[in-house]
């Protein structure tokens, strides 16, 4: 069964985020982020946008957890999802973040289209499968043109 928590409210697959993998994989990947971002290792926690804003990880001038410029709009509307509010798709937040997946190979509007219809299950597990190494077989992040775990550079 997948991960209900990997479900991003703005239709990225939190398992291919480099913040979720380097909390859930590797001290060195977190090493790595945190010295790029001027925070400490430590603080490069997530466990997926469905538990962000009831378990927090509210670290100070970070992006992610609850930080996330989606998640706080989100909460400030009461919503869930991107999708639920009445600016989407036109919502430059979102515009944001999904012209940038884009290029990674997500298409966030399809994304929250099958969130929306009820295919959760059938699409985390999809992405899952997607978001693994061809090499060792391990997930990956979109983020890195290499697998974090062999080197490989098994981008789609």
């Amino acid at each position: 069964m997948a991960n209900p928590d990997l479900v991003g409210r703005c239709g990225l697959y939190c398992g291919a985020c480099i913040i979720y993998r380097a909390y859930r994989d590797s001290v060195e990947l977190r090493r790595r982020i945190a010295d790029r971002e001027g925070c400490k290792p430590e603080e490069i926690r997530c466990e997926g946008c469905q538990k962000a804003l009831t378990e927090g990880w509210d670290v100070e001038d970070q992006p992610w957890g609850k930080n996330c410029r989606i998640m706080r709009c989100l909460e400030a509307r009461g919503l869930r999802f991107c999708y639920e509010c009445d600016t989407y798709p036109k919502c430059n937040r979102f515009l944001e973040i999904a012209d940038s997946s884009q290029k990674r190979g997500e298409n966030l509007v399809e994304n929250l289209r099958r969130i929306q219809s009820g295919q959760v299950e059938e699409w985390l597990e999809e992405e899952a499968g997607r978001w693994k190494c061809k090499e060792c077989g391990r997930p990956i992040t979109m983020h890195l043109e290499e697998c974090h775990w062999c080197g490989a550079r098994p981008r789609q």
